[in-house]
């Protein structure tokens, strides 16, 4: 069998057993790998693999990739016979390999859960949403995968989950605590019921528009324009990801991706981190009873993102250096730094002695 894919083949191969031992618990295409291994296993015959590089003009790997991308558009898929024997399907998993972690991921994929409707709204707004910046439009795992994306901080991850389940007691649920009734009122916008939308994309508050316009005016014109924010921008900010325009016979091809997937992960972090920001200083404001004037509140994002740009730089320079990190914090953040960094050195991701930082635009 002569195939471009190193994950079947050592699917195949090197962790069928491991693979079978924890009951493919975690496995993606479990299915289809475990019907290949029972076919392979009942051939009389040896089966030897070789693995071939993808689009390197293999007639038979090309002539394969033209029939998987037929088979991919068409609006019925093929079926599929993926029956194994009960003597041939391995139940369960073996006790001495199981962990924690396995034997939750397991229960979380047994669970069935019931959205309330409230979060099943807010996915199909995110869904759509995120589809007017990256034109993909992300089914509901891809969406809650996001609420983990490692480019959001621990809290901004926590928020966005419990924003996707309406955990947060605002608004409506303050129309039914007697004596507390006014507290569903946005307090900057008389009449109006607050809800997270409210807070961080309608509000009246100066706050608001202070915050998302220091965003707007720091993000490149190069990488396109500012998105118009909404409240699916920002619930499913861990999944966008800018559309790539660039050809793929193009000599700097791979270079133009890279830069993409910088800008991409830069605007991540501008919405999550001012979004939350909002969020944080309407509670000051309605909790400590707070107030904010504009130069704090300037003076707070500039030090939010600045917080973010030398954790980058941090991690970058740490001693096991990784080249893949120090040019995926280079390709975030070089276009915000454009005027800093022409005068200083190359190395200023990796050198911290380089002072280079977050300035508030003008």
């Amino acid at each position: 069998i002569i195939t471009d894919s190193k994950y079947v083949i050592d699917g195949l191969t090197t962790h069928l057993t491991h693979w079978e031992d924890i009951g493919w618990i975690g496995i993606d295409n479990a299915t289809l790998f475990k019907a290949a291994a029972y076919h392979l296993r009942r051939r009389p015959a040896t089966t030897t693999f070789q693995w071939t590089k993808g689009h390197n003009g293999n007639i038979g790997n090309e002539r394969a990739d033209q029939l998987a991308l037929t088979g991919a558009r068409r609006h019925e898929p093929d079926h599929v016979d993926t029956y194994v024997p009960r003597n041939f399907d391995t139940q369960g998993a073996k006790l001495t390999k199981i962990s924690q972690k396995l034997a939750y991921t397991e229960i979380m994929n047994k669970s069935n859960l019931n959205y309330k409707r409230a979060t099943l709204s807010l996915l199909d707004i995110t869904r759509f949403a995120v589809k007017s910046v990256s034109t993909n439009l992300e089914t509901d795992e891809t969406i809650w995968r996001s609420c983990r994306n490692k480019d959001l901080s621990k809290n901004i991850q926590m928020f966005i989950y419990k924003a996707l389940n309406s955990a947060y007691r605002i608004g409506e649920y303050w129309e039914n605590v007697p004596g507390y009734e006014h507290r569903a009122i946005c307090s900057q916008c008389p009449g109006e019921i607050e809800s997270l939308e409210h807070i961080i994309i309608q509000c009246k508050n100066p706050v608001r528009r202070t915050i998302w316009q220091l965003a707007k005016d720091t993000w490149p014109t190069k990488h396109g324009p500012w998105p118009e924010q909404h409240i699916g921008l920002v619930l499913g900010c861990g999944t966008i990801s800018l559309p790539n325009e660039t050809q793929s016979g193009n000599a700097n091809a791979k270079k133009d991706i890279l830069l993409k997937k910088g800008a991409s992960r830069l605007l991540r972090i501008l919405i999550s981190e001012s979004a939350y920001l909002i969020w944080t200083v309407r509670c000051e404001r309605v909790i400590r009873e707070s107030t904010h004037n504009e130069d704090t509140i300037r003076r707070r994002w500039a030090n939010v993102i600045d917080k973010r740009l030398q954790l980058d730089r941090a991690l970058a320079s740490r001693i096991r250096r990784d080249s893949k990190t120090e040019l995926k914090v280079r390709n975030t953040w070089s276009e915000v730094l454009h005027n800093q960094i022409q005068h200083s050195p190359n190395n200023w991701v990796t050198n911290l002695e380089v002072l280079v930082g977050i300035k508030l635009p003008r």
